[in-house]
């Protein structure tokens, strides 16, 4: 298991007075004293680079080490806390460091200027590599960016808390600031309002108004006036002047919009005609859409006005990591804790009222019995018979009987044993005795063969069952409306033959083609199934339940759904909780097809039951030849372009193929399922058949005269992946058997399968309702015996749309219209610098195309706040570097960066020939984890159109990893903006099925300001589990992170967790509820804050389609903003349906919401906006995304994260065999560098 995240003591601290004093130029915090008396805390640079003074201390939990910064010989900081309090400090390959030193107060850029590029803080976490003031940069000695001293004014302050107006601090607060975030008449002295609009009087709560109640100007009045604040102050009336917005007074021809000084010259929120008189005042207020005042640069944490940082030295030690992580017991009363799933607080009650159709059923139960019997269902082998059939080997008995060239010679020794070569040929016995059993656990049953034997079984013994109708899920659980007439309540049924009646059969030949006795024939395979009483279920308990939510449900709603699913498993392919058929399909690419079927679930709902029916598809492998699939595996055109299998190639055949069953085609007989492939061809395995060596090719030809057409392709093992029990078969030999899903989904399969099933929501609405004709639920006997009747017409709900908050960006403001908004004439809150970024062509792309594109970036960049220095970047291109791989170049690249004295390599840009996963998964490994510096990824074909807004986007990926921000909210979010509060989002990615032993990944993120603009993420590698196993030590690592960036403990957790099915929410919840508390005690034993669990989960089949067209999108899908929490949900349960984007392809689909466990209090309306307003936060788009960005951006980086694995072998499994499940997985950690970086955006 490897965790890539900092550890304990990992960072450093800035506000201790650990640190050496700053030289007068700098960024610093020049001089702010503590109360415990010490000075110069916060002093970590000089702007000529190299050299301050380290000041040695020791620490109780270090020998010693360095709190400032030791600097190469280029004069570029490296931070002691990346490495972790080591006694040097010092990187000589490169000398940037990890950790930002967390600003007081969070928001200082922290040291940069012209020699000496260092760690950043702006925001406390800002990306170590881009450590220069993202746009104020060190401009000289003259002070143009920051008077005193201090380029955004956080010192030479007059209050004691550095956040007072100093003398000229170019963006300092409560100071003259150009871009006004000072007072306009006073109130420099405010020890923690940002300056007054006339009289400097301490706001309540706000950031930039003086006297109004929530800040943010107001021109002295409360509430402002139908004009909009025509008297605003200098930043304008953001909720002063009733939402309107005016010019300042007195300016004339300021025309500027929402920026620097007037606010906005248009109108804006519910204001009447807002805009003031001068610039030519503004539009009408209100109208979505409309642009209103802008925010200034935003480079803080937004926590400064509010709570208090620490005082406690002692605290201070344990928040910023030097006292290192407590021990914590297992055995803590904490920890032991069991927690409850909360209970719905009550119904939200804002927004416009809308009506909905959804894809529910009622479900009624007028007529079905009072009780319902469940039987446990058990089926074994015969122990006298031999189980092996067409569903592959079951039973231990067949192990010795093989065909084809087999590896079964239990006591000969291989040709490479007895001459002692090296090769790996394989022998095919001559020895066709049973070999001798091997004494192992008997292997599970398949889940398609349990559920034929059960079937078999109730038609076998038909009688037995009088005349009741049973159902059963195909594996354990058989339910009966009556109990079945069995004196002891249990019945056991012998011979059970799930093939039917057989034929005698013939004797099978030899697979050696000699006289060899053959094994005796055993008969046809049988089963013994037992079914005994389990328990008795009351459907009253559903009744029960509506009143009293303590009723356990599940038992009789386990019941009910098993009866509604019985007849769909009986004649269609089950899928999940999915059934398909066969007859529907559309082919793709690779010997693959898609197929249509539908989904189908019972749930309880307020007061009702509703059956969940939806369109389904799935790829399954077409029933062709094998050859169709290993040629795309390859990247081959045809068989004849198959020379040779490279290692590489063999594995990622084995992989491929593993699993897959296939019937052989020389000769009658059943299906097999592939374990892994041979090293040679069929034309170089050699085997032995009765002291004769031949080839397993000519051993086809003489044994089967068959003569292959392909002899040079590799053999499929369809035995058993054990040493000497492998099977050998020519794959041109297989056939694809029918039936099989397929798990393996690439790219170019998944464009073809949304386009093909991406429906309007009218088409949509109408498939479903084709789908529950076609189920036949009015004529399905099984429901009949239950008692269960499914309408059929579509369920009404009743549902609200929540209005979108204000995208706030440095010079506009705007009102999202139908979840989205555009970049124009907007420029970032808090824009990055780039002096030192480098491009590598691995594509065709000429040196013009690529002059071009650059150009293109650079104008858009500063178009946007986004400030490129180095217009003509380092380029390296593939032609000049024959044959090199693209992680080769990027090192090239990244020396040459080096080499050029312009500070520390920023930002690699790679232009890569096509969208190809492959290499962009090189691409990534090699930058997060190698180099420690972004990359970014550029498909040629953008290079070559060179479009304006496609900059723009890229731009907005590039500001955020180089630790800017875009933009913020102007609303409020609920509990975050009124303390500091820590939002985590949290989730697993398991790999797909068919990829063999690859690991999971476990992702947490959390945001690191008021605004959610800024994320950190920890990634670990674990073994396949839904849990995150190493998820305290990881919280711990954020909850640090967090510190440093605001200066403040988290006093609320906001949880959002993704990945997670129903059934495990009570198992997570309690698991991950005690790593939470488990990780505050880590920090200290006294942090204990209240915590919000919400899970958060995309993967449900719920639809809508609004009733009034006018209610709807202009595609005709529900609207942005739209929840459903009533009619179709638990009426117990905290759990809603949102709708929090814009629906681009098909009909959209809405996120289900589920609060577990709620220590916040938070009421339904609360969470809701809160959880809708985040999906504006989202850095890389103008778009509001479909689930909450927390759990978005988790989920993004535990997709990075698995590019870290690299795949190696331990040798092959059999001697010959290439084994998918031979491969072990090393997890490459996140490079120092990146760990405070949004590398995952």
């Amino acid at each position: 298991m490897s965790y890539s995240g900092g550890g304990g003591g990992s960072y450093g601290d800035q506000r201790g007075g650990y640190g050496s004093r700053s030289s007068d130029h700098g960024r610093g915090y020049d001089d702010v004293n503590r109360p415990d008396g010490s000075s110069s805390s916060r002093g970590y640079s000089d702007h000529r680079g190299g050299g301050y003074e380290s000041t040695r201390v020791e620490l109780s939990s270090n020998a010693a080490a360095y709190s400032a910064r030791a600097y190469d010989d280029r004069g570029r900081g490296e931070s002691y806390a990346s490495r972790g309090y080591d006694t040097s400090g010092h990187d000589a390959r490169r000398g940037h460091g990890g950790s930002s030193y967390a600003s007081y107060g969070g928001s200082s850029v922290g040291y940069d200027n012209r020699g000496g590029y260092g760690a950043v803080s702006s925001g406390g976490y800002d990306q170590v590599r881009s450590g220069y003031s993202e746009r104020g940069s060190y401009k000289g000695d003259d002070g143009s960016y920051g008077g005193g001293g201090s380029s955004r004014g956080y010192s030479a302050g007059y209050d004691d808390r550095g956040y007072g107006g100093g003398a000229g601090g170019g963006r300092g607060y409560a100071s003259r600031s150009e871009r006004g975030y000072g007072d306009t008449g006073g109130g420099s002295r405010s020890e923690r309002s940002y300056g007054g609009a006339s009289s400097g009087v301490k706001e309540e709560r706000g950031f930039y108004g003086g006297s109004n109640d929530r800040g943010y100007g107001g021109g002295g009045e409360r509430r402002g006036g139908d004009r909009g604040g025509d008297r605003g102050a200098d930043r304008g009336a953001d909720r002063g002047a009733d939402r309107g917005y005016g010019r300042r007074n007195n300016v004339p021809g300021d025309d500027r919009r929402g920026g620097d000084r007037g606010a906005g010259d248009r109108g804006y929120g519910s204001g009447g005609r807002g805009g003031g008189r001068f610039g030519g005042g503004g539009g009408r207020g209100g109208g979505r859409g409309e642009s209103g005042p802008g925010v200034g640069n935003v480079n803080g944490c937004g926590y400064e006005a509010i709570g208090d940082p620490l005082a406690d030295p002692r605290l201070e030690d344990s928040w910023s990591g030097r006292a290192g992580a407590r021990e914590v017991s297992a055995e803590d009363p904490d920890l032991q804790q069991e927690f409850f799933i909360c209970r719905r607080p009550g119904f939200a009650q804002g927004g416009k009222s809308v009506q909905l159709q959804v894809n529910y059923f009622g479900v009624s139960l007028e007529s079905t019995p009072d009780e319902i019997f469940k039987y446990h269902v058990n089926v074994e082998r015969s122990p006298d018979l031999v189980a092996d059939s067409k569903y592959g080997p079951s039973g231990s008995a067949a192990e010795g009987q093989k065909t084809e060239a087999s590896g079964d010679e239990p006591k000969q020794e291989r040709k490479d044993e007895k001459e002692g070569s090296d090769n790996k040929d394989v022998e095919m016995s001559d020895a066709l005795a049973l070999p001798k059993r091997e004494q192992r656990p008997e292997r599970p049953l398949p889940r398609s063969l349990v559920r034929n034997v059960i079937n078999a079984a109730l038609r076998q013994y038909e009688a037995d069952f009088g005349g009741i109708r049973v159902v059963h899920d195909g594996m354990s659980a058989m339910y009966a409306p009556a109990m079945l007439p069995w004196d002891a309540h249990s019945k056991t049924f012998a011979d059970v033959n799930p093939d039917g009646p057989s034929p005698t059969p013939a004797p099978a030949p030899a697979a050696s083609g000699t006289d060899a006795p053959h094994r005796p024939f055993r008969g046809p395979r049988t089963f013994v199934v037992n079914m005994k009483l389990a328990e008795t279920i009351s459907t009253s308990s559903l009744t029960d339940y509506y009143s009293n939510p303590d009723v356990n449900v599940m038992p009789v709603l386990q019941a009910l759904d098993v009866a509604a699913r019985h007849l769909g498993a009986q004649r269609l392919i089950t899928v999940g909780r999915n059934f398909f058929s066969m007859k529907k399909t559309f082919p793709l690419k690779g010997g693959k097809e898609l197929c249509w079927g539908y989904h189908q679930a019972i749930r309880v709902a307020d007061r009702k039951l509703l059956m969940n029916v939806d369109q389904a598809a799935t790829v399954f492998y077409a029933p062709k030849e094998l050859l169709e699939l290993v040629l795309p595996v390859l990247n081959a055109r045809s068989v004849n372009d198959i020379r040779s299998l490279s290692e590489r190639d063999g594995k990622n055949l084995a992989r491929a193929l593993r699993k897959i069953e296939v019937v052989p085609t020389h000769r009658k007989d059943r299906k097999r399922a592939i374990f892994g492939i041979s090293a040679l061809p069929a034309n170089e395995t050699i085997v032995n058949i009765k002291g004769e060596s031949m080839s397993i090719a000519d051993y086809f030809g003489k044994r089967y005269n068959v003569k292959l057409r392909y002899p040079h392709l590799p053999l499929v093992n369809v035995g058993s992946k054990r040493p000497g029990k492998e099977n050998w078969l020519p794959i041109e030999l297989c056939e694809v058997a029918p039936g099989q899903r397929c798990a393996n989904i690439n790219e170019l399969d998944t464009a073809e399968i949304i386009r093909q099933t991406s429906q309007p929501p009218r088409a949509r609405q109408e498939t479903i309702m084709d789908q529950v004709r076609q189920a036949g639920f009015e004529n399905d006997p099984y429901l009949a015996a239950f008692g269960i009747k499914v309408e059929q017409r579509l369920e009404t709900a009743n549902a609200r749309v929540m209005d979108p908050p204000d995208v706030q960006y440095a010079n506009v403001s705007e009102r999202p219209s139908g979840g989205q908004w555009n970049l124009r004439d907007k420029r970032f809150v808090d824009g990055a610098t780039m002096r030192n970024w480098g491009v590598v062509v691995s594509a065709n792309v000429g040196e013009r195309d690529v002059q071009s594109f650059v150009r293109t970036l650079v104008d858009m960049a500063g178009k946007s706040g986004l400030t490129i220095e180095d217009s003509k970047p380092h380029t390296v291109y593939v032609d000049q570097h024959r044959g090199a791989q693209v992680e080769e170049l990027m090192k090239i690249c990244f020396q040459e960066m080096e080499a050029r004295n312009q500070g520390p390599p920023q930002l690699i840009m790679v232009i890569k020939q096509d969208k190809g996963v492959g290499s962009y998964g090189d691409i990534k490994r090699m930058s997060d984890t190698i180099l420690g510096i972004p990359s970014q990824c550029i498909v040629s074909s953008n290079v070559r159109s060179a479009k304006p807004q496609y900059c723009a986007n890229v731009c907005l990926k590039i500001n955020m990893k180089l630790s800017g921000k875009n933009s913020i909210l102007r609303e409020s979010l609920p509990l975050v903006s009124d303390a500091p509060t820590i939002i985590i989002g949290a989730d697993v990615e398991h790999p797909r099925a068919g990829m063999g032993s690859r690991p999971s990944i476990a992702s947490v993120v959390a945001s690191l300001d008021r605004y959610s603009a800024k994320y950190v993420a920890r990634v670990a590698a674990q073994k396949a589990s839904s849990g995150i196993q190493l998820l305290p030590h990881m919280l711990r690592d954020l909850f640090l992170a967090y510190y440093r960036s605001t200066s403040r403990k988290p006093e609320h957790v906001i949880y959002y967790r993704d990945g997670v099915s129903e059934g495990q929410y009570y198992d997570i919840l309690q698991t991950e509820m005690r790593a939470l508390r488990k990780a505050f005690k880590m920090i200290s034993d006294d942090y204990n804050p209240p915590v919000t669990f919400i899970i958060v989960n995309k993967r449900h089949h719920m639809r809508a389609f609004p009733v009034n067209p006018r209610e709807a999108d202009r595609k005709g899908n529900v609207v942005p903003g739209t929840v459903i929490d009533s009619g179709i949900v638990d009426s117990h349960r905290f759990d809603f349906f949102l709708y929090g984007h814009s629906g681009i392809q098909g009909t959209s689909v809405p996120c289900h919401y589920t609060v577990l466990h709620d220590e916040n209090k938070l009421s339904a309306e609360d969470v809701q906006r809160l959880t809708y307003h985040l999906g504006y936060t989202f850095a890389r788009c103008t778009r509001s995304v479909s689930f909450a960005t927390p759990a978005y951006y988790a989920h993004l980086a535990a997709g990075r994260a698995r590019f870290f694995l690299n795949e190696s072998s331990d040798g092959a499994s059999t001697v010959g065999s290439l084994n998918s499940s031979s491969s072990n997985f090393d997890f490459t950690a996140l490079h120092n560098d990146l760990k405070n970086c949004m590398f995952f955006i």
